[in-house]
């Protein structure tokens, strides 16, 4: 399979290396809202997340139109699911708790923070979470307030799928990202005091196992799923790993925001279990900087850094650029539509992602990595060299790939912009190109929901 190129042309300072990121992504947006205004809604549930890609652009460059082609896509996708009985309550009638919370976590978190004073998009957030704590009398309960347990992998306003044994996977840990989203969107401390006791449970867990888990169940951390029970997790949850090694079970507590869930409660509660669970999965996922897929390892460390105040990785991201030299890299190439029989195992991994090249060799430098360490070192220098990195990444794919508004597959546009499903929003946009125009003063830091 042919390998698309592009030639890097390098920027002489950071500011022209972000407008001329800006730029590409504008463009994207510009032809996005061209090709898709008139366009009907589908059944795809994360049809509306590659839009949340447009946020660090539209923070910088606000433009009306496509604030209002973005809530218009909102409420005409509500309206679909709605009338089609896919919704009910606000929330899928059943579906499993990975794809269920996608188009709230990922898309109305993104308009939430692009239009914080739109009480449509508040409304459809907080319609959604309250099933979560069994706030809605109006549907079965979801969550078991004697095991502390959510009943099962899938539910909705149908109730939940019931299984022969009650246990949870890091995937519910999505859901408590919703909770402490309606939080902090004026929905209640009720939202806080549900995600504190549950990711709780986690927590000790966490701090009081030499192994890491894969699951909870009733009677207390499950460090293997029956032949079935795992079955039926990658059949619902088929982007999940088997979980056969501490990375790739700290991987499942990345990919599903847990990690985030953990900072942000400690930030607001001041709990310490939630530090140290979030210390314990970092240290698991630091050593594997070195791998160029690992760039959501790298945006994680930023933001435990951004928000404790602490160095305790500097170095390791220090030891992991050691061995780069993106000055020496003259080009960069994509071979999309890469297809494998199933998910590799580690950080940043998907069936379908593209295959990158440096120099027609397979990549060693991820822009996210560099981000992080051109944020710690102050570079400059680096920092520029970076977002061009980036902004070459954006543009091939946009040369080779579809956008993303039909599937949330890898080898997409918005994929590469904000990341696949196992990267935890961390792609070339947003985190790459966003936190380095903080970072170097061309825009303030963005407000955290």
């Amino acid at each position: 399979m042919s390998i698309n190129e592009r030639k890097l042309d390098r920027s002489p300072a950071v500011a022209e290396a972000a407008a001329r990121f800006l730029d590409a992504v504008g463009e994207w947006i510009d032809a996005c809202i061209a090709q898709y205004a008139a366009a009907p809604p589908t059944d795809a549930p994360d049809q509306l997340t590659y839009a949340a890609a447009w946020e660090p652009y539209l923070r910088v460059r606000p433009r009306s139109e496509a604030l209002a082609f973005l809530a218009k896509k909102r409420d005409a996708v509500h309206a679909h699911f709605t009338q089609t009985g896919q919704w009910r309550h606000g929330y899928w009638t059943m579906q499993d708790v990975s794809r269920g919370v996608e188009h709230f976590n990922v898309f109305l978190r993104a308009l939430a923070q692009l239009a914080p004073d739109d009480p449509e998009t508040r409304r459809q957030i907080l319609d959604a979470a309250e099933h979560f704590g069994n706030w809605d009398a109006d549907v079965p309960p979801w969550y078991d307030t004697r095991t502390k347990l959510f009943r099962s992998l899938r539910f909705g306003a149908a109730g939940a799928e019931e299984l022969d044994e009650q246990w949870n996977v890091p995937d519910h840990l999505r859901g408590i990202r919703l909770c402490l989203l309606a939080h902090s969107l004026g929905g209640g401390d009720h939202y806080l005091a549900f995600a504190r006791d549950y990711a709780g449970l986690w927590a000790d867990v966490l701090l009081a196992e030499q192994e890491l888990p894969v699951g909870l169940g009733v009677d207390g951390p499950l460090f293997a799923l029956r032949d079935e029970s795992e079955a039926f997790y990658l059949s619902g949850l088929g982007r999940a790993a088997h979980a056969e090694t501490p990375v790739d079970r700290a991987e499942n507590f990345l990919a599903a925001g847990g990690i985030n869930a953990f900072l942000e409660l400690w930030e607001l509660t001041g709990d310490t279990r939630f530090l140290r669970a979030c210390e314990r999965l970092l240290d698991l996922l630091t050593p594997q900087l070195s791998d160029p897929d690992a760039g959501a390892v790298a945006n994680l460390l930023r933001t435990y850094r951004r928000v404790t105040g602490s160095r305790r990785y500097d170095d390791a991201v220090r030891s992991a650029l050691a061995f780069l030299a993106p000055s020496e890299i003259r080009t960069i190439g994509i071979q999309p539509d890469v297809m494998r029989l199933t998910r590799l195992t580690g950080v940043g991994k998907e069936a379908d992602m593209p295959l990158w090249f440096e120099n027609l060799h397979l990549r060693r430098h991820n822009p996210i990595t560099l981000a992080v360490a051109a944020e710690i070192t102050g570079d400059a220098a680096l920092a520029a060299q970076t977002l061009d990195i980036g902004r070459v990444y954006f543009e091939l794919a946009r040369q080779s790939l579809a956008d993303g508004c039909d599937d949330g597959g890898a080898n997409t546009v918005a994929a590469v912009a904000r990341g696949h499903r196992r990267e935890n929003g961390a792609g070339v946009v947003t985190a790459a190109l966003q936190p380095l125009m903080e970072a170097f003063g061309l825009v303030e830091p963005m407000p955290r929901r």
